[in-house]
Order: structure tokens, then sequence, then C-alpha cells
């Protein structure tokens, strides 16, 4: 990735949306962000695959915007595509956009001001808040304040503290940290946090700068819910944070890592399954899954359960 900024050392920020097969709310996601008060920047638009027609739509929409430029590339999922698209980048910064959500006007403006005086900082996160597929305001604010700011790697251990959306990135944070993780489907955003937090402090700041659309069509409402998914889901990316960690985690990191995985386990648990008898029944059937084990799980327990502290 080269570095390319203006005569007058305006950093400029690299902005990548990813596609896939749709087009409806397109126009307004490139409008919300080409018309931001902070205008040295590029849109990258990603399209993942789509098919022929909707193909064609998206690269017209795109067009209709001086700073926006499209690339087609073989289906290989969102994680794959933002890769695709940072290769492509040449900015100082870098920040992520669905094609069905909205940023506010002066997100852009308010991260670089902090990131050009804040230089201990990697990135700049805050608020989003969510609205309906006609872009109406639903007045739900999600916020993780008092758990987004400054060393926050082992809060990022216990849920994910900020949507993809909102954060603005050091280039040097990319070099560090690498690229997302082309083989996850879900959680391929809380992957990469946890990794980015591992070696850079976040900076939060409690306004709201993006919007967060819900629809029909959104991918997390199309996703399971069940205690067997979450379990996995888990393990998988403490798997991939593990895979990641050879050669930079040492031994207090690994073993960070395991106990809050444990202690995610035993809440998730506590929550579903009330009871001795329902917690010991669901262990018991998991024997036969590949990802979570029933051994693993015990490995946990004997090493981990006597030291248990709630986490928030």
């Amino acid at each position: 990735m080269e570095i390319n900024t203006t005569e007058n050392s305006i950093p400029i920020v690299s902005v990548i949306i990813t596609t896939y097969n749709r087009s409806t709310y397109l126009s307004e996601a490139i409008s919300s962000i080409a018309n931001q008060t902070y205008n040295n920047l590029e849109i990258l638009l990603i399209d993942d695959g789509s098919i022929d027609t909707i193909a064609a739509e998206n690269k017209a929409i795109c067009e209709k915007f001086s700073t926006c430029n499209y690339y087609y590339k073989e289906n290989s999922g969102q994680p794959d595509s933002r890769n695709y698209g940072i290769k492509k980048s040449k900015g100082d910064f870098f920040a992520f956009c669905d094609d069905d959500d909205l940023w506010v006007k002066e997100k852009l403006e308010k991260q670089i001001s902090i990131l050009n005086t804040e230089q201990e900082y990697g990135l700049v996160t805050g608020s989003i808040e969510y609205i309906n597929r006609e872009g109406i305001k639903k007045g739900t604010i999600k916020s993780h304040q008092g758990h987004n700011h400054g060393n926050v790697f082992r809060d990022l251990l216990v849920k994910n503290r900020t949507a993809s959306i909102v954060p603005l990135i050091r280039k040097e944070v990319i070099d560090k940290a690498g690229l997302f993780n082309p083989n996850l489907t879900i959680g391929e955003d809380w992957d990469y946090w946890r990794k980015v937090s591992y070696y850079f402090k976040f900076y939060a700041i409690d306004d709201v700068l993006a919007y967060v659309r819900t629809h029909e069509n959104t991918m997390s409402r199309n996703r399971k819910r069940t205690l067997i998914e979450k379990l996995e889901l888990y393990r998988v990316l403490t798997k991939s944070l593990l895979f990641w960690g050879n050669g930079r985690f040492d031994k207090n990191d690994k073993e960070l890592v395991e106990y809050i995985e444990w202690c995610h386990y035993r809440k998730l648990m506590h929550n579903h399954l009330p009871g001795f008898k329902r917690k010991l029944s669901f262990v018991l059937s998991i024997i036969f899954i590949n990802t979570i084990s029933l051994f693993y799980l015990l490995k946990l327990y004997i090493k981990y359960n006597s030291k248990y502290k709630p986490q928030s």
C-alpha cells in the first residue's frame, strides 16, 4: 500500500465499501461518505461478485461520484473483499462502510482532528444509531463507553465493542496487525479489532458517528442465536486469535485469552441453561461436536473455574 498525500500533506482517507447482490441503499451510503465535511478521501466500492444486472447498477451508482472507484471481483466474502480494497488503497487512514449504512456528515472531520493530535492512539471509534429501512432514526443508540477507550484488549476479548463502520484507522495499524481473516464469515470484525487492540490504544468519543440500517436482508438478522452457535463462534474466534498470536503472545497473553474464553462459556451456559442437570446434559451432548469438545471444556474448567470472576 502506497501512502499518497497532497502537496499540503493533508492525509488521504481510503473508505472501503463492500457489496454483494444489492444496490438498493448504495447511493445513500456513498453519498453520506462523499459529502463528508472532510473531503480529502477516496471511496473504493468492492463488488464481491454480484450478478451482472446488479453489478451494472452498482457501477453506474459509483460513477455518479467523482471520488468513487468501482472494482469487481469473484465472490469470496466480506473479509477478503475488505482486504482487496485495502490493497488497492492509497490512503494514510482507512475506514469501512457497508452498502446499506450511513455516516454522520462530520464523522471523518472529528476523527481526523483527534488522530492528528493524539498520536498514541491507533484509531478513533464512537457510537452508532439504528435507522429503519427508510432511513428514519429508531431512537436506539449503541455505545460501549467505558469499554472501548484506551487499552481495550481485555474488553474486546469479552465482546465486540465497536461496529465495523465506525473506526478510522491509521495505516500503521494495518501494517502491524495485518489484514482481516478471509476464512471467517461471521465475527470477522470482532476478530480484527481484537488483534488491533493488542498493539494499539483505541480513542472513543461519545458521539454517534454512523447509522446502521435494520431491514429484512441485514446479515445479522439472519443469524441463528442458539447456544451452540454462540459457543462455536467464540471458539472459532479464539482459535483465529491464538493462531495470529503465535510469535506475538507471551504465556500471560495466552492464559488471558483462555481465561476469558472460559468466562464467556460459563456465562453463556448460566444464562441459557439454568440448573445443574441442564448444564450437565448439554455438556455431554456436545462430545460429538468438533469445534467445542467436551474435553476442551473440561480442560478450561479445571484450569480456570476457581479463578472465575464475571466479565462485563
